[in-house]
């Protein structure tokens, strides 16, 4: 689908967030209700970018419930991923020390955390987009058996039709 440039997708994943975080603001789970609409918005934009209108209808189909629980879980996954930055504190401070220093001698930047932290999104997210476009197997034995199954059930139908039209 030519028409999800990476611009339009990116830009409405954030105003999904933008949307999610400004309307629960007052719950305390609302940033991890941006994250999740944004990154809902990421994954299924870039899924149908790449399957187009046979992600859901063709030859190929997905069923709803398999996305539903493949993005499920990927989601659940993320909050969890997100969610242990509350336990920082617990963690030693050579693993949260920020990786840079300016000329000051202030610490700047993310730390090794909160890079691990990216690269489990970034890694997540991956995985549930080739999840949802990777090709279903194909059993070519259980096709030929579908496909000889059928023919019988022809034949029986068009015998049974002519038994049907047999003068007694």
């Amino acid at each position: 689908m030519r028409y999800l440039r990476h611009e339009y997708i990116l830009l409405a994943a954030c105003v999904a967030a933008a949307l999610a975080y400004f309307s629960l603001r007052q719950a305390s789970f609302s940033i991890d209700a941006a994250l999740c609409a944004g990154f809902t918005v990421v994954v299924l934009s870039y899924a149908l970018r790449k399957r187009g209108h046979n992600f859901f209808s063709g030859d190929d189909p997905r069923s709803i419930t398999e996305v539903v629980f493949a993005h499920t879980v990927c989601l659940a996954a993320l909050v969890m991923a997100l969610r242990t930055g509350m336990f920082e504190s617990s963690l030693p401070t050579w693993f949260t020390i920020p990786v840079g220093a300016d000329s000051y001698g202030r610490q700047l930047g993310p730390s090794g955390f909160q890079m691990l932290q990216a690269l489990a999104v970034f890694f997540l997210g991956y995985f549930e987009f080739r999840v949802l476009t990777h090709p279903k197997p194909r059993n070519p034995e259980k096709e030929q058996d579908n496909a000889t199954a059928a023919l019988w059930e022809k034949a029986a139908l068009e015998a049974e039709r002519m038994d049907g039209l047999r003068l007694r």
